[in-house]
């Protein structure tokens, strides 16, 4: 793997907040870097800094083995391109959105044309060039923010949380679409949707409060003890009813969360926090569904099951409980948990 950036001892304040604390990493070409963690973990302060929009407080920033400081930045900006969860865009139609950077680079008329039809072909929108950009759907302005970066053809395609408030449909193409860009370029794609960054990452950056907790291949991270406590995260779009969110995961699933977020959301629910019974329970929990044990894991006094409801549940319940209700692999069981016990992450 070819180097593009590497981190030494990276800090950035804002004031007397620190939002990166001491990040020392490298990130390669040809691959997708996922950047994780809870909101305030410091994922858009890093894109920022590969990005050349804010420069480290401490430390050094080496784009291809050149540190960059602030005579150097400008020149990273025109290689490096952002985008983020919610894009600007100029007055007019999609065309002059797209052809912006371009005509600052000072392109011929003849070679901007062709390159915004290439660009909104890449992403989907061809025949687009006519449409005003402020009056397209969420989904299409999203497209067109990324064809107004992919136009410029950058080394470094740095993406922060692109698909957050997105339908599911328009979220799947622009998957899609950035699962192909990181054959081409390197990519790094901060986000909460954990099941993007399964699908699209080969290397993740698991941030905390401005630090490193974890960095390697996804497989790894995932599948690893410090992510175990962020089973059942899930990506879905939420409708409000009598002030509770009702969100829809996918499969025919819905979960009931006490908190009132309309639009796409990404919510937890802690394992701990499910109630596993052999039957229907007479309860005030808001969820509740049946579903067939998967997997069972025997870690000593407790026991973790992963539980088919058509979307897949972490449940911890004790060894005893486990025994004491006769559970094992293909046993049909009912789960619960409250609408309150859904964080949204």
């Amino acid at each position: 793997m070819e180097s593009v950036y590497e981190l030494h001892s990276v800090s950035k304040f804002y004031d007397n907040v620190r939002a990166l604390d001491v990040i020392s990493l490298s990130i390669g070409t040809g691959e997708i870097t996922g950047v994780i963690g809870r909101s305030g973990a410091g994922k858009t302060t890093l894109l920022k800094i590969l990005a050349g929009l804010e420069l480290p407080t401490a430390g050094k920033l080496l784009f291809k083995g050149d540190e960059i400081d602030r005579k150097s930045v400008r020149q990273l900006r025109r290689v490096a391109t952002i985008l983020f969860q919610t894009p600007l865009f100029l007055r007019g139609d999609v065309y002059t959105n797209v052809a912006y950077g371009l005509r600052i680079r000072n392109h011929s008329r003849e070679s901007i044309g062709k390159m915004v039809v290439e660009a909104l072909s890449l992403v989907r929108l061809d025949g687009f060039e006519d449409r005003d950009a402020r009056r397209l759907s969420g989904g299409e302005q999203q497209r067109v923010a990324l064809a107004r970066a992919l136009v410029l053809d950058p080394r470094v395609l740095l993406l922060d949380e692109p698909t957050s408030n997105l339908d599911r449909a328009n979220a799947s193409v622009m998957t899609e679409i950035i699962e192909e860009e990181g054959e081409k370029r390197c990519v790094v794609i901060a986000t909460h949707d954990y099941e993007q960054i399964k699908k699209l990452a080969d290397r993740t950056i698991f941030l905390e409060a401005g630090r490193i907790v974890e960095v390697g291949a996804t497989d790894s991270i995932f599948s690893g003890p410090l992510l175990a406590n962020m089973e059942n995260v899930y990506t879905g779009v939420s409708r409000l009813v009598d002030g509770i969110s009702h969100v829809d995961i996918g499969n025919g699933v819905e979960i009931k969360a006490a908190f009132s977020r309309p639009g796409r959301v990404v919510v937890h629910v802690s394992p701990e926090d499910i109630i596993l019974s052999k039957g229907w329970v007479e309860t005030s929990a808001r969820n509740e569904f049946k579903g067939r044990i998967t997997a069972v894991e025997d870690l000593g006094p407790i026991a973790r099951l992963k539980i088919d409801t058509g979307k897949s549940f972490t449940v911890q319940i004790t060894k005893r409980s486990l025994i004491d209700m006769g559970l094992n692999v293909d046993s049909e069981v009912y789960l619960s948990f409250k609408a309150s016990s859904v964080e949204l992450v």
